[in-house]
């Protein structure tokens, strides 16, 4: 089961630090509870056009701030069925590179997914979570500022999917997907269309 509701912000989209704090707020009551992986709510900031958002946001508890209606929804998926969905998504992944300064000899970094290799990543990290890659659409790519000097290269894409495991499926649709999940990434929303 999960709850899905919306919420305003006179913030603009791509100030993801404070709308993460917004949204942690409402699912928590300003307090700092339900903040473990499992439980942290999913967000998507969509642009209002008053330089305001609304906040989509999806969480496996109830809010425990003050919000308007809220939606429960069971959740359900079928092997072999295709469904599509739209999902904002950070193009990153972390690879292990050498560092002469380090004891063991390297260290993470944060590396961004080049245009090109987009659908293939895209079909692992789909792979990774229970699903089949049919065909994909990017909608738009843009890097949204996060701190000083510091970007997220986001895309926002459309695609259809076969559900190979409902299980994981269910799990990706509750927790989201890819990196920067905590920032308004890696919702699963099923668009228009479902097969």
């Amino acid at each position: 089961m999960v709850f899905e509701y919306m919420l305003h912000s006179p913030l603009a989209p791509f100030e993801v630090y404070k709308l993460h704090q917004h949204v942690m707020d409402a699912v928590c009551g300003g307090g700092h509870g339900l903040n473990t992986q499992a439980s942290r709510p999913l967000w998507r900031s969509i642009s209002n056009g008053a330089d305001g958002s609304v906040l989509l946001v999806r969480s496996s508890h109830r809010p425990l701030g003050s919000v308007p209606r809220v939606k429960e929804q069971a959740i359900e998926f079928t092997e072999g069925e295709v469904r599509k969905f739209n999902c904002r998504l950070n193009i990153s992944c972390r690879i292990r590179v050498e560092h002469g300064l380090k004891e063991k000899g390297s260290k993470k970094v944060e590396k961004s997914v080049a245009a090109s290799d987009v659908e293939g990543w895209l079909r692992r990290l789909l792979m990774q979570n229970g699903m089949a890659l049919e065909n994909a659409a990017i909608i738009s790519q843009n890097r949204i500022p996060m701190k000083r000097r510091h970007f997220i290269n986001a895309v926002d894409v459309v695609f259809h999917a076969r559900i190979m495991g409902p299980a994981l499926v269910k799990t990706a649709y509750q927790r989201g997907i890819g990196r920067k999940k905590a920032f308004g990434f890696g919702l699963l929303l099923e668009a228009d269309g479902t097969e």
